[in-house]
Parts: structure tokens; sequence; C-alpha cells
């Protein structure tokens, strides 16, 4: 098997946030410390609730489901489909207000540690 394909990751719980699952992809060290990535599953009715990033921005790409994104103090709708970002030291959150799992893929650069 290629060292450049990643296959297998299993889905863990948020280690603070309740409904919310993460399957880690590639790290700073497979990235020579420029970036790391995630999906992260939220279920219907729940939340990561608002925190900010003092050393990376985040990125997000919504592969399934819908909810609301908190931009600073705006909520804002998101969608299958959307991309947004939360810049480094931005106030942000994300709730999933749908009926099935709110499916996201997140990048922090540079990454979290």
């Amino acid at each position: 098997m290629s060292k450049n394909l990643k296959s297998g990751a299993e889905f863990v719980k948020h280690p603070t946030q309740e409904g919310v699952f993460m399957k880690h992809f590639f790290s700073k060290f497979e990235t020579n410390d420029r970036l790391n990535n995630f999906e992260i599953n939220i279920v219907p009715g729940f939340q990561i609730a608002p925190h900010t990033h003092d050393n990376a921005g985040e990125y997000f790409y919504v592969v399934d489901g819908c909810g609301e994104f908190l931009d600073n103090t705006e909520w804002v709708s998101i969608q299958k489909g959307d991309a947004f970002q939360a810049p480094m030291g931005m106030n942000h959150s994300i709730k999933n207000t749908g009926r099935s799992t709110l499916v996201l893929f997140s990048t922090f650069s540079p990454p979290i540690k």
C-alpha cells in the first residue's frame, strides 16, 4: 500500500464536545508541519461550542448535511457544497440544525498541536 494513501482511520469522540466525532487524516508529521485535517461529524441537535484558535486558521468544506456557522457574532447558514473559514483568532462555532449528520472536512494551517 502506498504511504501516500490514508485508509482505515476510525472516528473518535471529540474530547470535549458531546455529539461530535472526528476522523484524523494527515498531521504535522506527514505534511512537514504545514497542516492537519479531519472529517468531523456532528449529530443532529449538537454543536461545537464557540472557541478560537490563536495559532491556526481553520478551513471547512461541508460534505453533507446542513447547519449554521458562527462567524464571530453572526450565525450563517451552511449546507452541502459550502466552504468557509475561521481565520486565526476568530470566534467560531458550528451547529447541526438538520435532521441528518452534518459532515465536514476541516483543515488547520499551521497544524494545531
